[in-house]
């Protein structure tokens, strides 16, 4: 029985811009985090005593990336003390004055370019074949240029791209699941998206810190573990998680609140159990109220915060009785309403604990409110979370 054991990571992005508004050390902690969680997957690799260590593009960023970041980066990829297979992608693509050209990489790191797609390494029995960028945009690639299979050796194919999207006139790779299966490949090491992807041996790990609001959920790499039998060979897969922070996109609504410390409390009730210097929050106020919001003075009480940012997206509240004088079908539709909830209300007063009544007013009310909203825009939009 042969076995390959090896960790499958891609989009690390070291030297990211993260250009939010964050506390006065936002950007730099991020770009700290970044290579928290690639030590993260380095010490998976020593400590799973993997064979191989595959880097499925976006390893940093082309435009950004300091020359202290690459002597810090040279350093690590030794310390693996195993193959590293590295693939451009479409924020360091292998253009004439990338690093992947210029600099002197350590003697265990191996570069899949378009000059250099094909690596064997025969002590692991390992035939890799790599797609990468050699531009910041790169069309459909051509499969016929894929070699075949080997005998006796582990295929894997890594690859950076767009996995099963309708876009026939994608720039950055477009590539269908069923392409990749045709090539009888063991192993499909791809990269590009930064949320998980798996379809058997065909796998997206993600990124292994989250770098926005779109990528909640699990960060982190695989650790693969390959076997043949002699005649078919066996895929197991486990994901780790690296990231040192996450991301939480929070939507609220304050109709109704007369204060803003009440708008203050309620917005701690949404993010209670998150912590002030692990999350990373972004509250987006709906609803229609009478306060004058002032999110500077909101995002002053959560300052603490490493990064907390409130966005006021709320719309002035309904004068209902002004409209109820309205003559148009806005009045109408007011004092029908009104005049219904009157009623609900006396009899409520009569029978107090009356359940059925309750929900009868607080339909009336929602009623109410996404009628006007309905009337007022043409459209009615749940401002609810």
């Amino acid at each position: 029985m042969r076995t390959l054991k090896f960790v499958h990571c891609a989009d690390i992005h070291l030297d990211a811009p993260f250009r939010e508004q964050g506390s006065e050390k936002y950007s730099e902690t991020r770009r700290e985090d970044i290579k928290k969680a690639f030590l993260n997957i380095i010490k998976e690799v020593r400590e799973s005593n993997a064979d191989l260590l595959l880097i499925s593009g976006d390893l940093y960023e082309h435009q950004y990336i300091a020359r202290r970041t690459m002597d810090w980066l040279h350093m690590v990829l030794s310390e693996a003390k195993v193959p590293v297979i590295l693939l451009p992608g479409n924020h360091d693509p292998y253009l004439r004055n990338s690093w992947y050209r210029a600099w002197d990489w350590p003697s265990n790191v191996h570069i899949l370019s378009n000059e250099n797609p094909h690596l064997i390494l025969d002590k692991p029995g390992v035939n890799l074949y790599g797609i990468g960028f050699s531009a910041f945009k790169e069309v459909k690639p051509d499969f016929s240029l894929v070699p075949e299979p080997m005998k006796d050796y582990f295929n894997m194919l890594m690859l950076h791209g767009t996995l099963d999207m309708d876009f026939t006139q994608h720039d950055y790779m477009p590539v269908a699941s069923s392409e990749l299966k045709a090539l009888n490949y063991d192993y499909y090491a791809l990269g590009h998206f930064h949320s998980i992807k798996q379809d058997y041996n065909i796998i997206n790990p993600g990124s292994p810190e989250p770098l926005g609001f779109d990528e909640p959920g699990a960060h982190g790499a695989f650790f693969v573990t390959l076997s043949n039998d002699g005649e078919k060979t066996q895929v197991e897969t486990r994901f780790f998680e690296t990231a040192t922070r996450a991301y939480h996109d929070k939507t609220l609504d304050i109709t109704g609140c007369k204060t803003l410390d009440e708008v203050r409390i309620r917005i701690l009730e949404i993010t209670e159990g998150l912590d002030s210097q692990r999350d990373l929050v972004r509250v987006t106020l709906k609803g229609r109220t009478e306060l004058n919001i002032d999110p500077k003075t909101l995002n002053q009480m959560f300052s603490h915060w490493l990064y907390f940012k409130i966005r006021d997206n709320t719309g002035a509240a309904f004068d209902l009785d002004s409209l109820e004088k309205d003559p148009s079908l806005k009045g109408a539709f007011v004092r029908e309403i009104r005049k219904r909830l009157d009623n609900l209300e006396k009899e409520l007063n009569a029978d107090p604990d009356n359940e059925e009544i309750k929900m009868g007013i607080e339909r009336l009310n929602l009623a109410l409110f996404f009628g006007l909203e309905a009337l007022k825009s043409g459209k009615i939009e749940w401002w609810g979370e």
